[in-house]
Formats: structure tokens, sequence, C-alpha cells
């Protein structure tokens, strides 16, 4: 199989333009330091728990839905100077984060117990920094709490796995060593470590790790992974699934790869009939069309598989329209859906069921029930760091969060957002401040009645 992924630059250059889905905030007045601001004893404005609610309640009734179809802020890391990376949610009452520090990149680990935040300890082997990993948080039976990292993209060594059950980590044997597919595929395109029963299915740039409780191998997958969903095992089997591309052969020197998806079914990966797309003759220069999202979303027991089909522009005078690919299935097949344009690339790496039969193609688009689509709105401007320069000045500055990851709280219709907000001219050194965040929003169960405005 070729060892270079697909032709999709406009989505690429999207995620390595803002290494996640960004949603701003408009300045509504003067920087921090107004006289009737509270001083902490250390002289910093306190400008976290008086104005945010610090836990990720979900929303029980509609009156919960977030006003305006907006997200909200629920979670400050206690630090500047870094990004949630990973999340994983069990219920309302055990939310886990993983983040890395800017200047060291090392990691730290916040868990929600439903009352407060702690810092729970992170195995030894991980708490070094390594700019070149990626995250995931996984969580698996109850009480149980997956961890793992890759390097070096589709390099011959394998993730490192841990798993932490009663408040102790256990790292699991070295994975077999595979060279990935998808050699330069960005870390933060949709789920790539999923857990179903015993089992845990690790995505290593386009080939399938799996661990069966015991032991690791490498089933056969006749395509290159980008993408992996699980949802619970039924009696004691596992459900997972994976969706990328594959080559569908070359005709005449053009080469077309094609959507491709699989389902986990006695222990082996078996091929589902995924649709195939073609642009209309003259076929602009490197077509292609691929998966890069795929979700289950409990409502319905439906997936979601989201891609696009592109190709590389600016060589033909006359280009015909590139096109969102969306499906959904009940596992062992596909039906289109379209959608209507909006004039942007959807950025699928916080593609996530809402909890009412709904999607969040992105953070800033959700597809109703009906499919309907609807803007979200940015949360709510956050105080400014105490290292505003002086004397205090009037700006318009946002402030973009950077939503790295999404889940769903399972039962519920609240969405969780982890990432980064960023503090544009907020600092006389020029280095722009930005902070971990967890954002919230929660649906309103009737379609469409979230308050959100369509388009973008």
């Amino acid at each position: 199989m070729n060892a270079s992924p697909p032709t999709r630059r406009t989505l690429l250059g999207l995620a390595a333009f803002a290494g996640a889905s960004v949603l701003t905030g408009c300045a509504t007045g003067d920087e921090p330091g107004d006289k009737g601001e509270k001083q902490s004893p250390s002289g910093r404005p306190q400008t976290d728990a008086a104005r945010l609610e610090d836990a990720p309640p979900a929303a029980d009734t509609a009156s919960a839905a977030s006003p305006d179809g907006a997200w909200r802020y629920t979670h400050l890391a206690p630090e500047y100077g870094g990004s949630y990376r990973a999340m994983a949610v069990a219920s309302r009452d055990d939310v886990w984060l993983l983040g890395t520090h800017t200047s060291s990149s090392a990691p730290f680990l916040e868990h929600w117990d439903g009352s407060r935040w702690s810092g729970p300890e992170l195995p030894d082997e991980v708490k070094a920094g390594d700019p070149a990993s990626s995250w995931a948080l996984v969580v698996g039976a109850p009480g149980e709490l997956w961890l793992a990292r890759r390097t070096a993209e589709g390099g011959g060594g394998g993730p490192a796995v841990f798993h932490r059950t009663g408040g102790s980590w256990r790292r699991l044997p070295e994975s077999p060593a595979v060279r990935g597919d998808v050699g330069t595929y960005s870390p933060k395109e949709a789920a790539w470590c999923v857990a179903s029963g015993t089992g845990l299915w690790v995505n290593h740039y386009g080939k399938v790790l799996h661990w069966d409780g015991r032991r690791w191998d490498v089933p056969a997958l006749p395509f290159a992974a980008t993408a992996l969903a699980a949802a619970p095992a039924e009696d004691g089997s596992p459900r997972v699934w994976a969706a990328g591309w594959q080559d569908a052969g070359c005709d005449r020197d053009l080469c077309y790869p094609q959507p491709a998806t699989a389902r986990w079914s006695d222990g082996s990966w078996q091929p589902l009939d995924t649709p195939t797309y073609r642009f209309p003759d003259p076929v602009p220069p490197e077509p292609s069309a691929s998966l890069d999202a795929l979700v289950h979303d409990p409502v319905g027991d439906r997936l979601w598989a989201l891609g696009r089909h592109d190709f590389n522009h600016g060589e033909v005078e006359e280009e015909p329209e590139s096109q969102e690919i969306v499906l959904t299935g009940d596992g062992t097949s596909w039906t289109r859906v379209v959608v209507p344009d909006v004039g942007r690339v959807f950025t699928t790496a916080t593609t996530v069921a809402d909890g009412t039969g709904g999607l969040l193609l992105d953070t800033r688009t959700r597809r109703t029930p009906d499919g309907k689509l609807h803007k979200l709105g940015s949360p709510e401007r956050l105080p400014e760091p105490s290292e505003v320069p002086k004397p205090k000045r009037r700006y318009d500055f946002k402030q973009p969060f950077h939503a790295v990851v999404t889940r769903l709280i399972p039962g519920t219709r609240t969405v969780l957002a982890a990432g980064y907000v960023t503090f544009p001219n907020s600092s006389d050194t020029g280095d722009t401040p930005r902070r971990p965040v967890l954002a919230r929003y929660d649906a309103d169960g009737a379609e469409g009645a979230d308050g959100a405005k369509g388009g973008d």
C-alpha cells in the first residue's frame, strides 16, 4: 500500500493551521484591573472560581440547554502555559483530562469525581516532556482507564500503553513494531485509541494494534486507518469499527483513493461495503476520497463517518466542486447524507454525537436530528491574565478557544470540549499567554430549538 495519505490538502492545511477547532469571543470592555476587581492575597486578580462554575455537570432538563446555542467554559487548569490534549468521560462524575505544559511538554493529569478536581499521578515513564508525543485517554470497564502515547509518526516503534485500576498504573508489554501507512497524518485527527469489552485498539498511523487482555496482535486490515470508533460490548462481544482510505487501483496512471471501513467481528476485521466517489471527466489532478472521523451515536445506536472528496487545486482552469463526505449507518452498511455547504471544511477531529440524535460536525456546527445545520456560539470572554500591559487600554482582540478533543457525557446531551484559550496582545513579552480550558455545550432536546442560527 502507498505510504502517503490521499490528497486532502484543504483539510490538512486547516488542521495544521489551527491545530484544532477554533472558537473566538469578542472583547466587551476595559482590561482587568478596575478598581472594583477583587485582589488575591498575592495581588493577582481573582479570575477563576468567582467567575466560573468549576464543574462539568450534565444537562437534565431543557432549561439547562446552552444559552443561544453557545459553548460555556466550565473549568480552567490551575496554571497558564499549556493545553489539554486528551480526555476520557465515563460519567458526569468521572471525567479525566490530560494536558501538557508549553515550556517542558511534560504531561499532567486531572480528574473530576463529581465534587472536586484532583491531580492524580501519571506513570513515571511518561512524566518527561516529549513535544513529538500525541496522547489518548480511554475509559474501559467501570473503574478502568487506559493511557496511550505515540511518538515519532510512522516510526518502527509502537505506542506506550498503560492501564489504571484501583488507583495504580500498569504498563502493557511492548506492542509489535510496525511502520504506519499514514506517516504524515496529523496526530490530532480523530480518535486513534478505543476500548470495548476487555479489548483495546490503537491506531498507529494506519496500522491498528489490538490488545485482547493478554497479548498484542496486528490483525489484517486492507486499508490505511485514520479513525476508530467503539460502542459498549454486547454479550461480551466488543463492538469496534475502523475507517480510512484504500488505493482502488490506478487507471492510466491515475490513482484514485477511496473511502474504506471495517467492523470488528470474531477476532478480525470484516470490510464493509463503503460508498465510492468520482469527479466527472475530466478528472482533476490527484483526486481522492477518504474518511477522517468515525463516531458512534448512542441514540439509535448508529455510526457516523465524515471525510472529504477533494483534489489538488490550482492546476487546471475549470475545477469541480470539492465536497464533504458524510455517511451514517447501523454498523454494517452505510447511507450517504447530504450536508448543506457552509463555505468551509469541517474540522472532523472534534466530531461528536450530541446526545439527542444530532451531531456536532465540529465545535462550530451542529446538525440537528432533522438534518438542519446550526452555528454554535463562542464561549463568553474570560478575564485577562494579570500580565496585561499597563496603562490599561481598550482593545478588540478576540480570545480564540482551540478545542482539541470532544466527548459526550454518556446518558446525557452534554458535550465537553477540552483544549486551550489564547489571550492575544495581553503580554508585554510578545509571548501570547494560553491556558488549558474545558468547555461544555448542552444540546436542547427539541430539534433545532437551541437558539443557534444556521449557516456560518
